[in-house]
């Protein structure tokens, strides 16, 4: 973005630099060019009145001298020509040559020929004027033909030029330094609120605004601030809502299971009492799994802050295990529900994850495997390490998977429409998100080789 700020201002700045030079730099030809015409002018004034002289009253060594001296002092070229066209008197070696007789035929129409081209530092060594000597009745007796030498001032309109030049750069950088001390400006809070915005994003903290820039930014800086926190606020609200809701929770189901555990075992009211337990069951399993839930988020938002509780508490953050070791855990379970456990690979991997996250995720996956895959399905866990990094694969031969299905996996409270009756509290999938972000890795739902669902839980090295 910088860039394309600066840019326009660099292409202004410099054609407006350019617009500026351009004059002066013809000014300055303009004016050394009219300052040695009115130089030459004087000094032609001088030859034209001997030359008058010289060619009425007949003599011309007087004339040869001037022009002699002439020379001497200003080192250029004078020829003197009569109305026939011949030299009278001459100095530097100017022959009458083709140009010398062009210029020379028309100063003899009484017509001066003193206009020089505009000295620069291209412009040619040399330039020839011409000046008609006029006698009585205004009448052209001859011309004075001066090569004027304009070596000197190119080289002083060069030397002015690399000066205007140094100054236009010398313009130009303040100009750029202006331009990147503006940009900067400006740019500071946009670039701070990306950064805010993609750390909001990553569920990173964000580092605090500082209200910099235009007006505008800063109260947008502001506003962005505020909305931050509150919604920051509104998550932690949330999270705490469910903890203290689950905490709140568990009493009362006590009660009611110790109430419910006292009461009479009337025969004809046994089938009652045992719904009423198998509903408490699941309302304690329930609360239970919204507890670990808020903790898992809770832990997750505090690792994304650079806070890690288990961490600051000694607890190892990584460990090595295989896929064997980690199906053992949990065989026992999935023979139960008549489902096969393929898990043999005895292979250690160290894991990014602490021990009990890790077998807490495996567990949830393990018995997603045993409630939904069906009886007969086979499960397969796996450990895999490469050069991109650590990850662990269940997959299972359950039923074929809607992509609605696919799509709607890990939301809380979400369970298929073909398995809303079986047990289970659709919080699962949810926590192991919530664990594998605090563990800095992600979890991926897909549909797997086997026929059935396919988690991925993956760590990426950085």
């Amino acid at each position: 973005m910088r860039r394309r700020v600066l840019l326009p201002l660099l292409v202004f700045g410099l054609i407006a630099v350019i617009a500026v030079l351009i004059p002066i730099a013809q000014s300055i030809a303009d004016s050394r060019t009219q300052q040695i015409a009115l130089q030459r002018q004087a000094s032609l004034d001088q030859v034209v009145q001997r030359a008058r002289t010289a060619l009425v009253q007949g003599g011309t060594s007087s004339l040869q001298a001037y022009v002699d001296r002439f020379h001497a002092v200003y080192g250029e070229a004078v020829l003197v020509l009569d109305e026939k066209g011949d030299a009278v008197a001459s100095a530097g070696g100017l022959s009458p040559g083709l140009d010398v007789r062009s210029i020379a035929g028309a100063a003899s129409r009484a017509i001066p020929q003193v206009s020089l081209p505009r000295v620069t530092p291209w412009a040619p060594d040399t330039a020839l004027v011409a000046v008609p000597v006029i006698s009585a009745g205004d009448l052209s007796t001859g011309v004075v033909v001066l090569e004027v030498d304009l070596a000197r001032a190119k080289a002083d309109v060069a030397s002015a030029w690399v000066l205007v030049v140094i100054v236009g750069l010398l313009l130009l950088a303040a100009l750029m330094g202006a331009s990147l001390l503006w940009t900067r400006w400006i740019l500071r809070p946009v670039r701070a609120l990306d950064s805010a915005v993609a750390a909001l994003t990553a569920h990173r903290e964000a580092v605090p605004l500082r209200p910099t820039g235009p007006p505008e930014l800063r109260r947008l800086s502001r506003a962005f601030t505020t909305m931050t926190d509150e919604v920051e606020n509104t998550l932690e609200q949330q999270r705490g809502f469910v903890a203290d809701a689950s905490h709140q929770l568990r009493t009362p189901l006590a009660a009611i299971r110790l109430r419910v555990d006292s009461l009479p075992r009337d025969p004809d009211a046994a089938d009652d009492l045992a719904a009423v337990d198998h509903d408490l069951d699941r309302l304690e399993h329930t609360v239970e799994r919204m507890l670990t839930l808020a903790n898992a988020e809770h832990r997750a938002s505090a690792s994304r802050q650079g806070y890690d509780a288990a961490r600051d508490e000694g607890a190892q953050r990584e460990c090595r295990v295989s896929a064997s070791e980690l199906g053992d855990l949990h065989r026992w379970r999935l023979d139960e529900a008549g489902v096969m456990l393929d898990a043999s690979d005895d292979t250690v991997v160290v894991v990014p994850c602490g021990r009990a996250d890790l077998e807490e995720m495996v567990q949830v996956l393990l018995d997603n495997a045993a409630n939904y895959a069906g009886h007969g399905a086979r499960v397969r866990l796996a450990l895999r390490e490469d050069d991109r990094g650590v990850s662990l694969h269940v997959d299972d031969s359950g039923a074929h998977l809607a992509d609605a299905d696919l799509d709607s996996m890990g939301t809380r409270f979400w369970r298929a429409g073909a398995h809303r009756s079986s047990p289970g509290t659709g919080l699962g999938l949810a926590i192991v998100a919530e664990l594998m972000r605090t563990a800095g890795g992600s979890l991926r739902l897909e549909r797997s080789p086997l026929g059935g669902l396919g988690a991925r839980l993956e760590w990426t090295r950085p």
